[in-house]
């Protein structure tokens, strides 16, 4: 079996996580798999036996991630593990998940699965944005003095936040103009994100291994706006304005900044990727009819 340490990230917002974690540390180490975890879970149980590092830090000394909780848990995981392109698994603790695929029933399986190498690894694209640095930006991002880098898998999201008002969002493709939404926000999306967001304000669904950034108009006052599928090398600038003084950017379904009206957002396919651990029996279009419901009438 190889010998690959795991690092430990979990959503100690989830009470499960204090129920599904110490039997498996005790089953790690019986077995005598190095592990590190998030130190951060030491709020909800005793871990200072075990080796531990601060959640940001897990990936320096692991070769793979395990993210215990749901999407929400894999795209913050993403998100802090990304730039060092450590391989990730989701483990599923309840709820609606496409990356957190794996159920607590399955770990100890899928473990020893790892450590036989009967895995691969797929390379998920990312999205960066450019935000200008105000006082209202709360995101941790680059030390440029003047703007603020923030990395997102599933989607960049620009849009009037709380205000009961459209807002206009002038749209720039590589500097060329493309068109100006009227409507409550625009989504930036990945083909992983596709499933997300996206998909509920009628985007396309994207294979996770295909090459495209989706612009989504979110509720646009015309409906001559529609979705458009970008080349991924593409740079979209999102300039908005309206009745009201700011607008939100938001990435990954977390709040990021408050905008004063006129200021501009730049996005673009991120310089690294998330690599995410999958096994022989994933399947896609089984996925996809699992959590959409489809009918299954083939034969």
């Amino acid at each position: 079996m190889n010998r690959l340490r795991f690092g430990i990230i979990a959503n100690t917002g989830k009470s499960r996580v204090g129920e599904v974690l110490p039997p498996f540390l005790q089953w790690l180490k019986k077995r005598g798999i190095p592990f590190v975890l998030a130190s951060e879970i030491g709020s909800l149980f005793d871990i200072s036996d075990y080796p531990q590092a601060p959640a940001a830090e897990v990936a320096d000394s692991a070769d793979l991630i395990l993210s215990f909780g749901g999407d929400g848990t894999f795209l913050q995981t993403a998100r802090l593990i990304a730039p060092r392109e450590v391989p990730i698994i989701g483990v599923n603790l309840g709820g609606f998940g496409y990356l957190a695929e794996v159920g607590v029933s399955q770990l100890e399986k899928r473990i020893l699965e790892i450590l036989d190498d009967n895995y691969t690894i797929q390379q998920r694209c990312m999205l960066e944005a450019q935000i200008p640095r105000l006082e209202s930006t709360s995101a941790a991002g680059s030390d440029n003095p003047d703007n603020i880098i923030c990395y997102g898998l599933n989607d960049i999201i620009v849009d009037k936040g709380a205000f009961p008002h459209t807002i206009r969002l002038e749209t720039f493709v590589d500097n060329v103009y493309l068109n100006t939404f009227n409507a409550d926000g625009l989504i930036v999306a990945t083909p992983t994100g596709s499933t997300g967001y996206s998909l509920s304000v009628g985007g396309p669904i994207l294979e996770p291994s295909a090459e495209g950034i989706i612009i989504d108009p979110i509720n646009p006052h015309m409906l001559a706006n529609r979705p458009i599928v970008l080349d991924p090398q593409r740079v979209v600038k999102i300039r908005a304005s309206g009745k009201m003084d700011k607008f939100q950017v938001a990435v990954d379904g977390q709040s990021i900044a408050f905008l004063p009206s006129g200021a501009s957002v730049v996005i673009r396919r991120a310089p690294f990727v998330t690599r995410l651990a999958v096994f022989p029996d994933y399947d896609f279009y089984s996925l996809l009819r699992n959590k959409l419901h489809w009918r299954m009438e083939h034969e």
